[in-house]
């Protein structure tokens, strides 16, 4: 517990620092925005039929493929400053061991990646609260999205997959959509430090290269297996035996691997940081 303590301590004042962070602000803002443009329709359709919707939004809203570039954009833009060092860092790194302060910088971004997934999530309900009713059913109004085309009529920015909502339950489909969201996440955050440790901006480069790829990925479906962002919705997932996308199995390992190579590798690089070079750049 001792040990651990210091983690803690590193990670939170990561977190305090947000207060002063313009980059923070700035992403949570064009995250609101963009999840308040892209289900403002909903509003319209729900009146127009006069019925109410299920609050289960989150799994389809960045389904279709450029729209998933820009809900982890500002997850980027939170992260582009790693390893998030200010001219405290050098005593934090004396106190605490190289070991202590990276471990603390990746738990980090492990939070920082879950809480952000986590206001998409209630942003989309707050933002159409007043055509939302409780249920644990998908409802009609999705179900109506999913078979018609009205969400072109509407100008619904979001189209639910009549293939999720017919394969899961909408907490199902929340929940896995989070974990690979979050995940993805993860992986980009690690890489932006990883890469940033060894020439600045070059991991803020190599993580938005990743998020483009998922882009293309998503339109070559052939390339759905090498591109982890672009798992982060269900609809590229094999849940149907025709397709040739990805498996649990083949994603669980992708996903463990590549988390625990990326943390060995933060681990290893970061015992030759040059923490007074950073602070000169």
């Amino acid at each position: 517990m001792n040990w651990f303590r210091p983690i803690c301590s590193i990670s939170l004042q990561n977190f305090r620092k947000w207060k002063y962070d313009y980059r923070v602000w700035i992403a949570l803002l064009i995250m609101l925005v963009f999840v308040h443009s892209y289900t403002n329709g909903l509003s319209s359709f729900c009146d127009y039929v006069n019925i109410k919707s299920s609050p289960w939004i989150f799994p389809f809203l960045y389904t279709q493929y450029y729209v998933k570039l820009l809900f982890f954009f500002p997850l980027i833009l939170i992260f582009s400053n790693a390893p998030f060092v200010d001219n405290n860092e050098l005593y934090v790194i004396i106190r605490s061991g190289r070991i202590k302060w990276s471990i603390a910088q990746i738990l980090y971004i492990i939070i920082s990646t879950a809480i952000y997934f986590f206001l998409v999530i209630l942003f989309s309900i707050i933002f159409n609260l007043n055509i939302i009713c409780i249920t644990d059913e998908w409802g009609k109004v999705l179900n109506t999205l999913a078979n018609t085309d009205a969400a072109d009529q509407f100008n619904i920015g979001f189209k639910p997959d009549k293939n999720i909502i017919n394969l899961f339950s909408p907490i199902q489909a929340m929940w896995f959509t989070f974990l690979h969201s979050w995940i993805s996440g993860i992986i980009l955050g690690l890489i932006i430090f990883l890469f940033n440790m060894i020439f600045k901006g070059f991991g803020t480069f190599i993580s938005s290269i990743v998020l483009v790829f998922s882009a293309i990925a998503s339109k070559e479906l052939s390339l759905v297996k090498y591109s982890p962002v672009t798992w982060s919705t269900l609809n590229y997932l094999h849940i149907h035996i025709n397709d040739n996308f990805p498996s649990y199995g083949y994603i669980g390992v992708f996903y463990s691997v590549s988390i625990f190579l990326l943390i060995l590798a933060i681990v290893l690089v970061s015992k030759n940081y040059d923490i007074d070079k950073a602070l000169k750049r």
